[in-house]
């Protein structure tokens, strides 16, 4: 399995899997053979739901799409996002290289729906379902070699997107590390 291929699927585990499979818009794909691979994969999965909290999971990195995808969420979605790709040579000359993930789980607002105390009670639930994400990854990180070469600790910050409808939750960000990942 491809690096992002990897990541794709990890996550998909976490929201509910009705939100993981509206990543899949078609029932095939003519252009890529791994796509229905890709779709029998997460629809098959026999871990799912994990953080039922979460109702919906986004991939990628094309903003308009994205746009499209959270005007449509009505609870908490998991943001997955991926960038950054470094790689060295170590003294056995093997290539190690780091893949920037970051994990985000937000909420679409509807402007002015929401006075100042309800944000922060809404902060306090998207934090809370990040961490409930983190604490599985934590338990994960015994036995599932993708974990495993995920950087712990980690670094969780504030997250707002005007132009993703007003979202608002927190990031988490982590580096993959390896030998040959890309």
């Amino acid at each position: 399995m491809n690096t992002l291929t990897e990541i794709l699927v990890y996550f998909a585990k976490y929201p509910l899997k009705a939100g993981a499979l509206k990543l899949f818009n078609k029932d095939t794909s003519d252009r890529f053979t791994g796509y229905d691979e890709l779709k029998a994969q997460i629809t098959a999965l026999s871990t799912h739901s994990l953080v039922p909290g979460i109702t919906d999971y986004l991939f990628g990195l094309d903003e308009a799409t994205l746009k499209q995808k959270i005007s449509a969420v009505t609870g908490s979605y998991l943001f997955v996002d991926y960038g950054h790709i470094s790689s060295d040579r170590d003294h056995l000359n093997r290539q190690n290289d780091r893949i920037l993930i970051a994990i985000t789980v937000a909420t679409p607002l509807i402007q002015g729906s929401m006075d100042l105390v309800e944000q922060i009670l809404l902060a306090d639930e998207n934090l809370d379902l990040l961490l409930q994400v983190r604490d599985i990854m934590y338990e994960d990180s015994r036995h599932h070699p993708f974990v495993q070469q995920l950087s712990f600790p980690n670094e969780i910050t504030p997250f707002f997107a005007k132009e993703l409808s007003d979202s608002t939750g927190w990031t988490m960000v982590l580096q993959k590390t390896g030998i040959g990942l890309v």
